[in-house]
């Protein structure tokens, strides 16, 4: 489960593009899972995932890669953490403060929940892309979908997507990864972090 959410969000960057669209005014702050963007977490309720930097799945990095983090997140302390009480939320942290939240394994109903939520709070409508993936050394083929809001300024994206044969019939239930980022609010925490620890 955990590689086919990093695969999908780290495919979903090559869809991301500012959106040209008129928005509400920003800020606004989504709520997921009683988690904001900014907000202040006590770890101790809170599971360490191995020793996992992770600052942007929107960015791609995973374990093998930490070595390679964008500029903006060297030398800062931050990890991924999942909660004990919801196994479907994960967090980036810089220390406690909350960077990203992401989503993974949720129900069509609170993926449709969702993309009402933010439709509304953002004032555009979503771009949906679904495509296909052939593998060059086997017959079967991973069917994607994905959902993309973007401000500019804060993006959010669901997706899935399904590994099988062509003549196969698509699955009747499946369940959704979501990734939350607002970069203007990502980029106050970290100059504010900075400052306070010069």
């Amino acid at each position: 489960m955990k590689f086919a959410l990093f695969s999908l969000l780290s495919l979903s960057v090559l869809t991301l593009s500012c959106s040209s669209q008129t928005s509400k005014p920003y800020p606004f702050k989504l709520e997921i899972h009683k988690f904001k963007i900014g907000d202040q977490v006590d770890t101790s309720e809170f599971k360490k995932i191995e020793n996992v930097y992770f600052p942007n799945h929107l960015d791609g990095w995973e374990m093998d890669n930490i070595d390679q983090l964008p500029e903006k997140y060297k030398n800062l302390p931050i990890a991924i953490w999942g909660s004990t009480t919801d196994s479907t939320v994960i967090l980036t942290l810089l220390k406690n403060t909350v960077l990203n939240i992401v989503l993974s394994g949720i129900s069509q109903s609170e993926k449709d929940s969702l993309s009402k939520v933010f439709t509304d709070k953002s004032g555009i409508k979503n771009r949906v892309k679904t495509y296909e993936q052939s593998h060059p050394l086997q017959s079967y083929i991973t069917y994607w979908n994905l959902e993309t809001w973007d401000t500019g300024d804060v993006i959010l994206e669901l997706g899935n997507s399904e590994m099988r044969l062509p003549k196969d019939p698509a699955s009747k239930k499946r369940s959704w990864n979501m990734v939350y980022s607002d970069f203007v609010l990502e980029k106050s925490i970290i100059n504010n972090f900075k400052k306070t620890n010069e």
